[in-house]
């Protein structure tokens, strides 16, 4: 500070304009390298979590279909009494067994069914329907009074509104889980009244003579003596689009459950952005206790989905091995930057979705599914894969 007479002066100094533009062209300089160096980061870890969360979603899809083939058969006849055919009986097509019958388990391979001519399953018993009654079953007999008395052995007992169906088990050759029927009826609430029909017969024994099997089946008037749950590839439309990320030529694979009031199907979607689904089964034809192998090449040779045509109830009952589902989809959206490999063999933009033989290559049942022609240009802009279960069916026998 300096004195001149008796006002005082103080240095200031500053920056010059010149300095402020370096200074704010620097700045941005150094935004800019950060920003292109966040962004990168950013689209990877959006890349990844929205592959991660297919990956959720699939498995999630996928249990519900393991779950329902693990359970086919449950709660089916194995017989009608002879020459009757039970009343009512509506089956819409496709795959329709009426008045045969129901088989466990039925598919159609290239079906005009299911979106890009994929395949389309069928899949009967009692609890693939998850509602009130169908999941509920226990024992029929007479008390000691020979009345006929329900004893439920689900967690739920049976309630006046349920509809059940009656099975007499094998306790003889010949009868073989047979619906037992009031005349042509098949379904009765679980009361005593209308159960005293469909009742085994009063023995000495009660209430230790014989038991026959109870099922929920539902909780209004049935249209058949089943529940029947379908897989396939639905197409979008206008009011049920695909979501954004999912790749043109893709669709939904859905489980459709047939409704006993109308014979509509409830839609459930399970998975989205599905190209291609393929079923293939593994059979014992020879009755020699083992899968088949025919080729030579020790393991099991699959059918595909039209193997199991012409096959009754009980041929599926005791040929069938395991049943094999593949749903071609893709993980995450259109990324840009990633180029998916062509068929290493043939050269050209085909994924098998199958079962393939231990070399790796070679397609035994399903299709080489081509995506050029079907999903366009932008296929290889998609992380495909193709996701596979293997069931044993435990209620068949």
């Amino acid at each position: 500070m300096e004195q001149h007479g008796k006002i005082l002066y103080r240095k200031e100094s500053g920056f010059s304009l010149i300095e402020l533009l370096i200074y704010m062209a620097l700045l941005g300089i150094l935004m800019i390298m950060v920003f292109r160096s966040f962004i990168p980061v950013m689209q990877t870890s959006s890349r990844q979590w929205r592959i991660g969360e297919t990956k959720i979603e699939t498995g999630v899809g996928l249990d519900l279909l393991r779950g329902d083939l693990e359970h086919a058969g449950f709660g089916l006849p194995w017989e009608f009494p002879v020459g009757v055919t039970p009343s009512p009986y509506f089956e819409p097509a496709p795959l329709a067994d009426v008045p045969n019958v129901p088989r466990a388990v039925i598919s159609e391979d290239a079906s005009a069914s299911s979106m890009n001519t994929s395949d389309y399953l069928a899949i009967k018993a009692l609890n693939v329907v998850l509602g009130a009654s169908s999941q509920k079953w226990g024992w029929l007999g007479r008390d000691a009074l020979h009345t006929a008395s329900v004893q439920t052995l689900s967690d739920d007992a049976f309630v006046n509104t349920d509809r059940v169906i009656v099975l007499r088990p094998q306790v003889s050759p010949g009868v073989n889980r047979q619906l037992v029927l009031d005349g042509t009826s098949y379904f009765a609430r679980p009361t005593t009244a209308d159960l005293t029909p469909f009742a085994p017969p009063e023995t000495a024994n009660d209430p230790n003579g014989e038991r026959y099997l109870v099922y929920g089946l539902d909780d209004i008037d049935p249209r058949r003596p089943f529940n029947r749950t379908d897989y396939y590839i639905n197409a979008p439309t206008p009011a049920n689009p695909q979501p954004g990320h999912c790749a043109p030529g893709t669709g939904t694979l859905v489980k459709a459950t047939l409704n006993q009031a109308n014979d509509n199907f409830t839609v459930l979607p399970i998975v989205d952005c599905v190209a291609d689904f393929q079923v293939t089964y593994h059979l014992d034809t020879d009755g020699d206790g083992g899968c088949d192998d025919v080729d030579g090449i020790p393991g099991c040779d699959p059918t595909d989905a039209n193997g199991l045509n012409g096959l009754t109830a009980k041929q599926i009952r005791e040929q069938m091995k395991s049943i094999q589902c593949y749903v071609l989809t893709h993980e995450g959206g259109v990324d840009l930057t990633y180029t998916h490999p062509l068929d290493p063999v043939t050269g050209l933009p085909t994924i098998n979705v199958g079962e393939v033989a231990v070399d790796g290559v070679t397609l035994l049942a399903g299709r080489a599914f081509d995506l050029n022609a079907t999903i366009g240009a932008t296929w290889a802009n998609y992380r495909w894969k193709v996701y596979s279960l293997t069931v044993t069916p435990r209620n068949l026998q």
